[in-house]
């Protein structure tokens, strides 16, 4: 039976910028609801938090490129008056198209798209009668641009971005509001690393580490920003992206793209 206590949702919980939200939205005492896959030390992290924030954390180990990872969700989730969702969990990756396979393609789709809508929906009823309200959508900087040898992952981020303004706009008159987050660059993982320490010196300097964006994006969330830019140089490369045709665009991104492409091998 659900109690009067209010639960914040974080998707792709255990690493990465997930992770650090978390530790941001704990260090707020809010109660958090944890989603990610098994074997990600996902249980370790729920009881750091409860013991380090004295906060209640609950967490659900799923995969969502399986076909019932909504289904599941949705029932646990609802057992809980949820008043803030995020939508972290996404998949990237540079490859050529031809080398990618039809798994890979699809686990990107199924993750960045179809189980950030599908959440969204299961839950929407139970953030309507726990308003006010907040869904954080995690889209990126590729978002505006598209990108040879990315592909499918800034075409992804372009959906969440659109569906994002679009539901915000909808959603407006019932007291939830919905943001969503451009980050470039930055730390999430070991491959991620490698190709930010062979990037040019522009976006390393842009390069912030996670725990000061999960900062900056709470803040701006709670501060009903529709649209965060984490950092003043991505705020720089987003006005350079708006201002400069495709024309142009394109090809120099994907030249970079393909130099790290090939110097990770």
């Amino acid at each position: 039976m659900k109690t009067t206590t209010r639960y914040s949702v974080i998707t792709g919980a255990s690493q990465g910028l997930g992770r650090s939200i978390c530790f941001e939205l704990a260090r707020r005492r809010h109660n958090l609801l944890l989603i990610a896959k098994a074997d990600e030390n996902l249980p370790e992290l729920a009881d750091r938090l409860a013991k380090n924030y004295h906060t209640d954390i609950q967490f659900l180990e799923v995969d969502f490129t399986q076909v019932n990872s909504i289904e599941k969700i949705d029932k646990w989730l609802n057992k809980y008056n949820v008043n803030m969702l995020i939508n972290n969990a996404g998949i990237g990756g540079t490859n050529y198209f031809h080398d990618c396979s039809f798994d890979t393609f699809d686990s990107i789709i199924s993750v960045n798209i179809r189980t950030l809508v599908l959440i969204t929906r299961a839950i929407i009823e139970n953030l309507k009668l726990n308003a006010p309200s907040y869904i954080l959508n995690i889209s990126s900087m590729a978002s505006c641009c598209p990108i040879a040898f990315k592909t499918i992952y800034p075409a992804s981020k372009s959906f969440v971005y659109s569906f994002s303004r679009s539901l915000g706009e909808e959603l407006k008159n019932d007291n939830i509001h919905v943001s969503v987050v451009l980050p470039g660059a930055f730390r999430s993982n070991i491959n991620v690393c490698k190709r930010i320490a062979i990037s040019n010196w522009w976006n390393k300097t842009g390069c912030l580490t996670t725990n000061h964006m999960a900062y900056l994006i709470i803040k701006q969330l709670l501060n009903y920003k529709k649209v965060i830019i984490p950092g003043i140089l991505n705020k720089i490369n987003w006005l350079i992206l708006k201002v400069l045709p495709y024309t142009i665009c394109i090809p120099a991104i994907s030249k970079s793209i393909k130099k790290e492409l090939q110097l990770i091998g």
